[in-house]
């Protein structure tokens, strides 16, 4: 398994002050890829040596330096979401980080580009008419939705021990305090929790 610290670790630190490529400029560059991944059949994630990871879906495509995905904010719904701290993806599969920040960038960029309120973060480095001519079309799974399902699916115990860790950066020794647990509960419960997003979205 290649981790995403990893595979940062063997790829060059993109520019924070050049304009990020489009796909076309990147895919016409000559520059060596590192790593695939198609993440269903019609979706792909590509990772250039220069820093820069590329994610096709629903005929749209974006760019994005890899060195920039740490954490991640999952939101359920208004009421309902927590923070995935980066040390929890840097030493996962690389692909995995790298969907949700692609997923992400698109939905964004649709929004912005449908003339919605939401301000696409990537559109001023992404160039449109480029992006209407991929033929990738994504029906694929929305993690997001995937964890919203497992989160209904937890005990009390879990949902509330995923939440100090996750929303309120607690320690594990903090929470075993505060719920009146062993820290190894603490640990065993957060396992089994992953273990469980791991299983449901066939990352195991």
């Amino acid at each position: 398994m290649l981790t995403l610290k990893e595979l940062k670790n063997n790829v060059t630190e993109a520019s924070s002050v050049e304009r990020v490529p489009t796909y076309k400029v990147l895919r016409e560059s000559g520059i060596p890829v590192v790593v695939k991944k198609v993440v269903d059949v019609q979706s792909e994630l590509i990772v250039y040596q220069n820093g820069y990871v590329v994610y096709k879906a629903r005929k749209r495509s974006t760019v994005f330096p890899l060195h920039s995905c740490g954490g991640y904010r999952y939101e359920f719904h208004q009421n309902l979401s927590f923070n995935v701290k980066s040390d929890f993806f840097e030493n996962e599969n690389w692909y995995i980080r790298l969907f949700l920040e692609g997923e992400d960038r698109i939905a964004k960029n649709e929004d912005w580009y449908n003339g919605r309120k939401s301000i696409s973060y990537s559109a001023i480095a992404e160039d449109w008419s480029e992006l209407a001519q991929e033929d990738t079309v994504l029906n694929a799974f929305v993690i997001r939705e995937e964890l919203e399902e497992l989160w209904q699916l937890m005990t009390e115990r879990q949902r509330m021990v995923m939440k100090k860790y996750y929303m309120d950066q607690l320690q594990e020794d903090e929470i075993a305090k505060e719920l009146g647990i062993t820290q190894q509960a603490v640990s065993d419960t957060l396992r089994k929790a992953i273990r469980r997003v791991r299983k449901k979205n066939n990352m195991c």
